[in-house]
Parts: structure tokens; C-alpha cells; sequence
């Protein structure tokens, strides 16, 4: 039995109505539905622009003031992986030196969280906990259930060594293993390893130009040097992709008594040392941006009248630009929203770094306090970075 027969020209006929109604489908969308606005850029930073340090949240580079408290410097903000936590440190105003801006007060740290939801603030380390002397800059894991730090152990001969606790500060382990100075630790970005700054194996002296970088898996294990030369290397931190870690680097240490601070990168393995940075100014604290083709980092620059401020620049150290327009205050600490993608870091302003040297050894005593500290002389109490 035969299929009946059909027009040829049916097919087509049809094909050619679908085809037009649906590009006119296509055309009104999109011109109905425009392209939904970028989400906002939002980071988290602490500045002195009221008198003391403060926390604020600069979203399309319009900036809200989050802490709000004039008797202590608030700073070193972290954002947690899920954005709902915030972590900093205080310390008191009281405590500042008689020069100097204050902040990243080490000696006199206590580390708190902010619940952003709520708005519930509270102390997880207190000044002097665990057995510290001093203790500061730490990072949320990526899977956000630890931290690390840096802290110096009354404990282990007031020695600075790095720990790992549980998300609320809780329950520290030690993590480094060597007789050493271990500073600036931060994570991985799969939370396996740890970077960090500190004086390499077998060296047993404390001029600060030995300070390199390293990495050792989160338990303290397999520790490698990646960087090797003349130079004071510090704040170390992955890209997304985990194959270069960006770090500071004080290349003219006597210049102007504060030195030269360039930014570079060493690959995951140390094969390969660049300079992303490097114009005669401070650069410092690099932050990597979601997709790694972004640097974030704190800048000052010598003669300008404004002081440090929050800048960027691409991966291969093009396009410099400012997110923070600076003034007589200092902009410091640039943290994003999004920790998975982006970690941030503190920094010294302006006056601190004029306060950079090493101190001499107190009489007695033949351990030194952490590279980079001095001494408030009236009280005799040990300030930092």
C-alpha cells in the first residue's frame, strides 16, 4: 500500500513560518530583557579615616563603616567562605605607641568575629591566650572548619611558630616543627597546603633579608623553600589555579629607612621567581582576584600626599589603578567578600614602617621578638607590625 503523496513545497513552507517566528521570539526577548546588572564589587578593609582604625565594606567603591568602636583599632578583616562571618583582630588605642599609627598591634591582639547576619560580636582568642605572648594574621580555611595563625608561644620559648584551630579559634595545634621564625601564614587554595615566610633550615641568626618563602602541608609536614636569595620576602598567597604563590618583597631595604617593596611570584614548585611589581614605591600584601588575572594590594606611594591606599594591577603588573581614593589616613588590609576566590591580608601603614628594624636582643635573654618589631621605651612593651 502507497504513502500518499505530499506537496514539496510544504515542508519547506513550514520551515521557513518556524524559522521566522522564532528569530522574532529572539528579537523581542531581547529587546524586552535587557542583561542583568554585574553583581557589585565588594571588599572588606580597615582605615583610620576617623582617628582610629575601623572595619568598612566598600561596595562599587562607595564605603560603610562596619565596627564602630573609638577606644580600640579594629583591622585585619577576614570574610569566611560562606560570606557570613567576619574575622579581625582589636586591640586598644590605649596601647598604641607614642609614634605611629597603631594598628596590626601584634603584642595586644585579641582576635573577634562578627556574625553579619546578626550582628553578634565576639571574642574567640583573647589577648594572652593559649600560652601567647602575641598573635595575629589569621585565614579562614577554603572549607571554612579551621584557621591559621601566627602566634608567639611563651609555651616554646617565645618563639613564633604557626597554628591551626577550629573554626571558632578553639583547640590549637602547632603546626611547625622547625626551631624558627614562622610568619604570614595562609592556606591553599584546596586547603591542603600552607605558604608562609620564614628563616630557612640551618640558619640560626635574625637578619631579616633571610626570611624566604615556604610551603609544608596543613599538618606541618614535607616542608619546602621556594624562594632562595638576598632579600626580605613576606605575606605569601596562592593564585586560584595553586600553580604561583604573589609575595612582597623589600628589594632597597636602606632606602629613605624604610626600604623599596616590590610584588613578585615564584611558581607552587620554586622553579621560577618573577617580578610582577617592582617601580620604586611600597607595594605589598597581593590578593588575587577570582579568576587570578587581577592582583589586589596596598600601596604607598613616596612624596604623595595621599598615604596608603588599596590598589591593583593585572597579573603581569599592568594597569595600575586605585580602589581607594586615599588622603591624610591610611587604607589598609583589603579583604574580598568571596573568600573561596580572593584572601586578603594586613598591612603596616606609613608610620610602621619607619619602625621596621631589629630589636636588640634584652639583656638575659637570648631569643629575639618577631623580625621587624621595636619597642614603645617608656613602658618597655614590644609593638609590631
Amino acid at each position: 500500500m502507497g504513502m500518499p503523496r505530499m506537496s514539496s513545497r510544504a515542508p519547506l513552507f513550514s520551515l521557513l513560518v518556524s524559522i521566522a517566528v522564532f528569530t522574532l521570539g529572539c528579537s523581542s526577548e531581547s529587546e524586552t530583557s535587557p542583561p542583568p546588572d554585574p553583581p557589585p564589587f565588594e571588599f572588606y578593609f580597615c582605615s583610620n579615616r576617623t582617628g582610629n582604625f575601623e572595619i568598612y565594606l566598600s561596595t562599587d567603591g562607595v564605603a560603610q563603616q562596619i565596627t564602630d568602636d573609638p577606644l580600640v583599632d579594629s583591622w585585619w578583616p577576614r570574610a569566611s567562605p560562606d560570606s557570613g562571618t567576619l574575622l579581625f583582630y582589636r586591640s586598644d588605642v590605649a596601647d598604641r605607641p607614642p609614634s605611629g599609627s597603631g594598628n596590626n598591634n601584634y603584642a595586644f591582639a585579641s582576635l573577634w568575629m562578627l556574625d553579619l547576619s546578626t550582628g553578634q560580636l565576639t571574642e574567640r582568642i583573647a589577648e594572652g591566650a593559649n600560652g601567647w605572648s602575641t598573635q595575629g594574621v589569621a585565614d579562614w580555611s577554603p572549607d571554612g572548619t579551621q584557621l591559621v595563625m601566627a602566634a608567639q608561644s611563651t609555651l616554646d620559648g617565645d618563639r613564633w611558630h604557626l597554628f591551626v584551630t577550629d573554626a571558632l579559634g578553639a583547640n590549637p595545634t602547632r603546626v611547625s616543627t622547625r626551631t624558627s621564625f614562622y610568619l604570614d601564614p595562609s592556606w591553599s587554595p584546596d586547603g591542603t597546603r600552607i605558604v608562609c615566610a620564614a628563616f630557612p633550615a640551618g640558619y640560626n641568626g635574625v637578619d631579616v633579608a633571610n626570611l624566604e618563602i615556604h610551603v609544608l602541608d596543613a599538618d606541618g609536614s614535607n616542608e619546602v623553600r621556594l624562594t632562595n636569595d638576598a632579600f626580605r620576602d613576606h605575606d605569601p598567597y596562592f593564585s586560584p589555579d595553586s600553580l604561583e604563590i604573589a609575595f612582597e618583597t623589600d628589594i632597597d631595604p636602606t632606602f629613605n629607612g624604610v626600604g623599596r617593596w616590590g610584588l613578585r611570584g615564584v611558581t607552587a614548585d620554586g622553579a621560577m621567581v618573577r617580578t610582577i611589581l617592582e617601580d620604586g614605591q611600597i607595594n605589598t600584601l597581593p590578593q588575587w582576584s577570582h579568576d587570578g588575572s587581577v592582583l589586589y594590594f596596598h600601596r604607598l606611594v613616596f612624596g604623595a600626599p595621599e598615604a596608603f591606599r588599596i590598589a591593583k594591577v593585572n597579573r603581569d603588573g599592568s594597569g595600575l589603578a586605585y580602589l581607594t581614593p586615599g588622603g591624610s589616613y591610611d587604607d589598609s588590609d583589603f579583604a574580598h567578600t568571596n573568600f573561596m576566590n580572593l584572601r586578603s591580608g594586613g598591612v603596616a601603614t606609613e608610620e610602621d614602617w619607619f619602625h621596621f628594624e631589629f630589636p636588640a636582643v634584652e639583656p638575659g635573654r637570648d631569643l629575639y621578638p618577631e623580625p621587624g618589631y621595636f619597642v614603645n621605651e617608656p613602658t618597655g612593651r614590644v609593638f609590631g607590625r
